[in-house]
């Protein structure tokens, strides 16, 4: 089964400051008891992460929502090359398989004045509902992100 579909919707490009090293910020997205403290937007709870961070390997998470339901979300990692840049596929479990959609997902990691400038791209999106509900998600993650203490830089 070929579940590939032409993109409809533009891009989402998200950019976001840190004052982290870009090593602190690169483990937070491949380390699975870091990566879970993060991940799930506003009220959402991560509540497994599994990670096998290398060209090829895949990952898989497991987000409860607030009433109860759980979304899984996995995929493969296309590029991995610390700490500078990170390439997957982004799937959401569908109900039905057939509505299943690999998006890609690339996440950039660039040394900024003594931080790390984050720069997240998520693209091939099925339709523009899919990119403004994935862009409303990733701003809350890149922020909850920022309020942890291994994204602040280390004291001295």
């Amino acid at each position: 089964m070929n579940n590939t579909r032409t993109p409809v919707a533009p891009a989402l490009v998200l950019r976001r400051t840190y004052t982290a090293p870009r090593e602190r910020l690169f483990d937070a997205w491949t380390k699975p008891e870091l990566a879970m403290k993060f991940l799930g937007p506003d009220d959402v709870t991560v509540t497994d992460v599994g990670m096998d961070v290398r060209t090829g390997g895949s990952y898989t998470i497991t987000m409860l929502m607030p009433d109860g339901e759980r979304w899984n979300v996995g995929g493969t990692y296309r590029e991995v090359r610390p700490p500078e840049r990170l390439v997957m596929t982004w799937r959401w479990e569908e109900d039905k398989p057939e509505d299943e959609h690999d998006t890609l997902l690339t996440l950039e990691f660039k040394d900024l004045d003594g931080g790390t400038e984050l720069v997240l791209t998520h693209e091939q999106f099925a339709s523009e509902d899919s990119r403004d509900g994935h862009q409303k998600g990733w701003t809350a993650i890149m922020e909850r992100l920022a309020a942890l203490p291994y994204a602040e830089k280390e004291q001295k």
